[in-house]
């Protein structure tokens, strides 16, 4: 079985990771857009430009499903998450949502996410499809991708920063957390010292890599990860060693097109 996922940085490799827990002899392609990286702050009609082409390339490839590792992207780009041109396409957005209302016993529950996705409120919308008297409170954190991508994990400017976003949402009285970035699991540890053990954290790369459908004839024999990147990117190796972890072997590889 050969999976595909993209997103515009390091941040969709914790869904990587997640997926290789559950299907640990499949095929990986994962491309990360570092050309045109952060996707949270782009206009919706250009993140559908740029979920069709990555897509489309993961397709040449000959991916048997792709995964939108990308919250941004996803958050514009459900009506293409059953099936593109035959090849099933999963988002991380529904799964999250679906967990996150087992989860809460309040129904208050918080998301902490990019501009763009915040703006598109596609997941009050769709948690709110599922259980009208749930409450959601959202909040942008449009600096915590470029924190995590110069690699400042355990910083004190972060820590700042993320108590910044939390607080509000915690006022709120919220019970659950949709961590709605792949980038934000990186952050998990510091957001579970802020939020405390009454709030319950989703990771959404979890949620997603446990709805993967797996085919009959699934070839365990091909195990093996690439990932593209579309421009250089300095510590894109050094964290995708760290975030992937020991044992986990990658080939970086640059698109000619």
């Amino acid at each position: 079985m050969h999976i595909g996922l993209f997103d515009s940085g390091v941040g969709g490799l914790t869904v990587l990771k997640e997926l290789k827990k559950y299907l640990p002899q499949a095929q990986y392609s994962y491309l990360g857009d570092t050309a045109r990286l952060p996707y949270g702050n782009k206009a919706p009609e250009t993140l559908k430009k740029y979920t069709a082409e990555n897509i489309h390339f993961l397709e040449q490839l000959g991916v048997d499903s792709v995964v939108i590792a990308c919250h941004s992207a996803s958050s514009v780009s459900l009506t293409i998450t059953q099936t593109h041109r035959g090849t099933p396409v999963y988002n991380v957005i529904t799964p999250s949502c679906q967990q996150a209302l087992h989860e809460s016993k309040s129904q208050k529950i918080g998301v902490i996410a990019t501009k763009a996705t915040t703006k598109s409120a596609v997941y009050k919308s769709y948690i709110n499809d599922l259980e009208p008297n749930a409450q959601v409170f959202s909040q942008a954190c449009p600096l915590l991708v470029p924190l995590v991508e110069e690699g400042m994990i355990q910083d004190e400017i972060t820590n700042l920063v993320l108590n910044r976003y939390l607080k509000p949402l915690i006022n709120h009285g919220i019970d659950s957390l949709i961590l709605a970035c792949t980038h934000y699991p990186i952050l998990e540890q510091p957001i579970a010292q802020i939020c405390g053990p009454q709030i319950k954290l989703i990771n959404p790369a979890t949620s997603v890599a446990k709805n993967i459908i797996v085919s009959d004839d699934y070839d365990q024999s091909q195990q093996r990860i690439q990932i593209y990147l579309t421009d250089h990117a300095p510590h894109f190796i050094e964290h995708a060693k760290s975030l992937l972890g020991p044992g986990i072997d990658f080939e970086i590889l640059y698109p000619t097109s």
